[in-house]
């Protein structure tokens, strides 16, 4: 039996490993060493080191979440400019999707790279490129940490930090199933129009209406959320007029 039939269809070369440190560090250490010259899907049942946004540890227990990358190599990336908070943004779009059809919960897209259920963070994505030593652009890696279920024990500093896509225990093959929708849904809207991602990623924004701290690093800015631009930016309207951010972190005030 195949396990993941959608991807194998699409051409992409699946590896599963029991344990890793991360599957974004390794896809990017054999794009920049050059082992791969096709798409590949790395996943863990667990992760010992996984990180989203700014390095931020990611929890990822072993049975509850599933945890994956797709590393694409320059010669299957789109013949389009690469940008890449594109990639991110499509990849969120992609689990949104498949996740609304496959799980009974209340799902939302937090800016850049989240999904909430709940009022509470259920998914990070984290798109990262991959450059070697002579600063060449070797390929895109993008991974994906979605609390399907909960854990057996959770860290008690997370009872209220972490959201779960469904109430039951999700076994294996539902967990290799959900992989295989979301991996394909990605490479799918690679081919569609920007437009139409921006839409489903626009209309189910968690941050409408919602007060907001924005910090791009230099800053922080509080205003309330206003809209997300064709490009993928948020624009807030402040006391001193309108703020646009093309990255940073954000949380309600």
């Amino acid at each position: 039996m195949v396990e993941f039939p959608k991807l194998s269809a699409k051409g992409v070369l699946v590896k599963q490993y029991d344990q890793m440190a991360s599957t974004n560090t390794a896809a990017k250490e054999m794009l920049e060493k050059g082992t791969i010259d096709q798409p590949l899907l790395i996943s863990a049942a667990e992760q010992t080191a996984g990180h989203g946004k700014l390095s931020r540890s990611f929890y990822s227990p072993k049975g509850a979440g599933v945890y994956f990358t797709l590393g694409l190599p320059v010669s299957s990336l789109p013949s389009q400019q690469i940008i890449p908070s594109r990639f991110t943004i499509t990849a969120t779009v992609a689990a949104f999707q498949v996740l609304s059809q496959m799980f009974d919960a209340d799902i939302s897209i937090k800016w850049v790279n989240d999904l909430y259920v709940d009022n509470v963070k259920a998914a990070g994505i984290l798109a990262e490129a991959a450059v070697n030593n002579a600063n060449q652009l070797c390929g895109i890696v993008v991974g994906w940490g979605l609390n399907l279920s909960q854990p057996a024990s959770l860290p008690a500093e997370l009872k209220d930090q972490i959201g779960f896509f469904s109430r039951q225990h999700v076994d294996y093959q539902h967990r290799l199933a959900v992989i295989d929708a979301v991996g394909t849904a990605f490479l799918g809207l690679l081919d569609q129009p920007w437009e139409d991602i921006m839409k489903v990623y626009t209309d189910h924004q968690f941050l409408a209406g919602k007060d907001l701290i924005v910090d791009n690093g230099q800053g922080k800015e509080i205003g309330r959320f206003d809209h997300i631009t064709p490009e993928g930016y948020l624009c807030i309207k402040t006391v001193d007029g309108y703020q646009t951010f093309s990255t940073g972190t954000v949380r309600q005030w």
